[in-house]
């Protein structure tokens, strides 16, 4: 193998896929994509990332899951929560909900006012536009012709319609295009499916490239660090079946490990806080505080109901003819149980009077009370989702061995509104699941319990059981000059070394209100053109 590129791209998820096809585009670049994790086409793996309802089988395994945890704090009672992470070609894409979800107008508009010259919605919606393959009907805000699929799923569960109807009952809107003007009331979710199948960001950006002579792919890959030679990003020191190796880089590397691995591969790198990195025995290369600082994400609990009708997901007697059913149904037409991704249907509400949403509610038709369970009791569930949390927390380093899990803090309710508000959230969502349209489908309140009323109560309750929708950002978070703590450059660079770019969800300056997924491959379209008239700009000054 040629141990030579112009680009390595590191991490092949919703953002590295997409950058390993784009910037491979061009036959006279050399691109190298890195992935720790198995490819998707090899067997039983290709299997369970077609299928919808196939991350259930993948989020079991430590060959597909980084199986990362977040260490809570006394306001949750110092649980360890578990934390999925794709590891796997198409990365946390080809394990997620596969829930195509924008934003808001108003997130962009925050990052440019925020000092992020060229991130405001007028910015980011033609990237939005050229790389999706909207099913519906024209409209000025979806593009059309674009590799990324977005459309409904081919059928829904029963309970997916009944909750719909008793949102309306509780006067929410009907909203069907959560990228529309309007981003309040409850529909069912646009995906990422291709007639019945999951659309990883290998499936749509990846798999096409792969015949390219200048793209290698090496999975099952660990990058143990990124390697400098007088402040330039010049290769990586890489470990494969057990044998270590270096790979050069031309040009630039680009880093789309995630919100998590990113900012870890840093300061293994040296570049990070300095205090920290000296803690754990490396020396520092850059001392840059805002790596691995700033996490967000979605603080998420939940209202789980029994199903004693059963026309919810699970393993049961009750369900078996279902089950036997769907592997032919499945093969047949691309519909069934399996083509679900259980969270068929959501929504977003506002609870302080302003008129934008700041809960967003995703309605599983089966018990996911366990990540990594596959359900045996029927029921269903609101999963209540902050959008905006004023509450951060942190990514730090156990070691300075790649091979140990980073040390995740989410730094839960720091600040009294992240509380306040998700209560709020949790009490709609219960209103919802109170309306008739639910009643010949609904038994009782599994958990929290139908027993906490009090806000109080409710509070106790919610600390409880608060896990994440699995939505982290910012820990190396895009800002200008004058942000100490801003990582990355308006156009993605690392500040203070040179040939380096963080492409991924970590970049985001505030959290999106919604799905992450979407607002990544969205970043990565960007950060490849940007990249690409970098190098136009250097071969023309050349």
């Amino acid at each position: 193998m040629n141990d030579s590129f112009d680009y390595i791209v590191i991490g092949s998820g919703s953002a590295g896929s997409l950058m390993a096809n784009r910037l491979s585009a061009d036959p006279a670049n050399r691109v190298a994509l890195i992935e720790a994790g198995p490819s998707d086409r090899k067997w039983p793996v290709n299997l369970k990332t077609v299928m919808p309802v196939g991350n259930i089988f993948l989020l079991p395994s430590d060959r597909t899951n980084w199986k990362q945890a977040l260490q809570g704090n006394a306001a949750v009672g110092n649980r360890t929560i578990n934390f999925p992470r794709g590891k796997l070609l198409g990365g946390c894409s080809a394990i997620n909900g596969g829930v195509y979800i924008r934003g808001q107008k108003e997130d962009y508009e925050a990052w440019e006012a925020a000092g992020n010259a060229g991130w405001s919605y007028d910015d980011v919606l033609p990237a939005f536009k050229a790389v999706e393959n909207y099913a519906g009907p024209d409209k000025p805000w979806h593009g059309k012709g674009g590799e990324l699929d977005v459309q409904k799923p081919r059928s829904f569960n029963p309970v997916t319609g009944a909750i719909l109807d008793a949102a309306e009952q509780a006067g929410h809107y009907r909203n069907d295009d959560f990228a529309g003007e309007r981003k309040d009331g409850f529909g069912r979710y646009d995906l990422n499916q291709r007639k019945g199948t999951r659309l990883s960001s290998a499936r749509a950006f990846l798999h096409p490239a792969l015949g390219r002579p200048n793209l290698t792919v090496l999975d099952e890959t660990l990058v143990r660090r990124i390697m400098f030679d007088r402040g330039r990003a010049t290769g990586i020191e890489i470990e494969r079946e057990g044998l270590r190796s270096v790979l050069n880089a031309r040009r630039e590397i680009v880093l789309c490990a995630g919100a998590t691995n990113s900012p870890q591969l840093l300061m293994l790198s040296g570049i990070g806080p300095a205090d920290h990195l000296r803690e754990v025995g490396i020396e520092p290369l850059h001392d840059l505080p805002g790596v691995g600082a700033h996490l967000q994400d979605h603080p998420t609990v939940h209202v789980a109901m029994e199903n004693p009708s059963g026309e919810s997901y699970a393993v049961s007697a009750k369900s078996l003819p279902r089950i036997l059913a769907s592997p032919l149904q499945y093969l047949a037409s691309r519909t069934g149980m399996l083509a679900s991704n259980v969270a068929e249907c959501g929504g977003f509400l506002c609870t302080d009077g302003s008129g934008r949403p700041d809960i967003q509610i995703t309605f599983l038709v089966g018990l996911k009370l366990d990540a990594r369970a596959i359900p045996r009791r029927h029921g269903y569930m609101g999963l209540v989702q902050l959008l905006r949390p004023r509450s951060a927390g942190s990514v730090r380093l156990a070691s300075n061995r790649p091979e140990d899990k980073p040390v995740i803090d989410p730094n839960f309710f720091a600040d009294p509104y992240d509380m306040k508000t998700l209560i709020a959230g949790f009490r709609e969502a219960r209103r919802i699941f109170a309306q008739p349209a639910l009643a010949p489908l609904t038994g009782a309140e599994i958990e929290p319990g139908a027993q906490h009323r009090s806000d109080a109560e409710i509070d106790a309750a919610l600390r409880k059981i608060v896990n994440t929708a699995y939505h982290p950002t910012g820990t190396c978070k895009m800002g200008p000059d004058s942000d100490p703590m801003a990582v990355v450059d308006g156009r993605l660079r690392v500040r203070g070394v040179s040939g380096l770019r963080v492409v991924d969800a970590s970049v985001m300056p505030e959290i999106i209100s919604g799905n992450t997924s979407a607002p990544t491959m969205m970043i990565a379209e960007r950060a490849a053109r940007f990249i690409l008239e970098d190098a136009a700009r250097s071969n023309i000054a050349a």
